[in-house]
């Protein structure tokens, strides 16, 4: 029996109508669908996303340790792997949907290299999505880059790293993952001049948030879909 193919899948913030024709059509057609769930979430917005265009595939969730053991972390990685090759070696076509861009910070990343490894010949269809930083740009009337600015991405979960930051002029800098670090950046940020700040919070999806302003972020409860946006004149 042939391999089957596997897609990974960029299916936006959260909102399905930022899904793209060719991930729709996609995520109707395959045999199965993996997507994610947090270890302790009782709903998945990734699955919700699915859910939406009624595919004819079977939508399987997948655990994604958020472990601070590595050696837990790369054994759940190397779980879900094997869960798509077994699949995929049946014959059955795979996607693997995943919220944002499919090749920016993506878990999809995490299980292709095993999967690639195990299957050499791998039939493989990667189709881009929109990432939560170019929906806070949008939502925030605000352009990311232009001319010669540089537009720089940084995952910020550790707030040691906050003081080794800097924010050259010109620049947009965006901080992902900030559901643990955010006091600590702001902290960092208000020793800069000329700076705009932006917050968004689950982005796309009905109780979304979008903040400007040090006092209004900092009152925000941390939650793990958030990012800061930070321009540097």
């Amino acid at each position: 029996m042939n391999t089957g193919t596997l897609y990974g899948v960029g299916i936006g913030p959260g909102d399905p109508r930022y899904l793209t024709l060719r991930a729709a059509e996609l995520l109707r057609s395959v045999d199965v669908i993996f997507t994610v769930i947090s270890a302790h979430a009782e709903d998945s917005t990734s699955r919700r996303v699915v859910e939406y265009l009624k595919p004819r595939g079977e939508i399987r969730l997948l655990v994604f340790s958020m472990s601070r053991d590595q050696g837990a972390r790369e054994a759940q990685v190397r779980a879900n792997a094997d869960a798509i090759i077994a699949e995929l070696r049946a014959g059955r076509d795979c996607a693997f949907a995943t919220l944002g861009d499919a090749m920016t910070y993506s878990t999809f990343g995490y299980v292709l290299n095993l999967i690639r490894a195990a299957i050499p010949d791998l039939p493989l269809e990667i189709v881009p999505g929109i990432t939560s930083f170019a929906t806070l740009a949008a939502r925030t009337e605000t352009v990311l880059a232009e001319h010669t600015e540089e537009l720089r991405i940084i995952p910020s979960f550790r707030p040691d790293r906050a003081e080794r930051l800097d924010f050259p002029r010109g620049s947009t800098t965006i901080l992902l993952k900030t559901y643990r670090s955010r006091a600590a950046l702001l902290d960092r940020l208000e020793r800069e001049n000329d700076v705009e700040i932006f917050y968004g919070e689950r982005l796309g999806l009905e109780d979304q948030v979008v903040l400007t302003g040090m006092d209004a972020i900092r009152e925000r409860p941390e939650t793990y879909l958030s990012l800061l946006m930070v321009k540097k004149r």
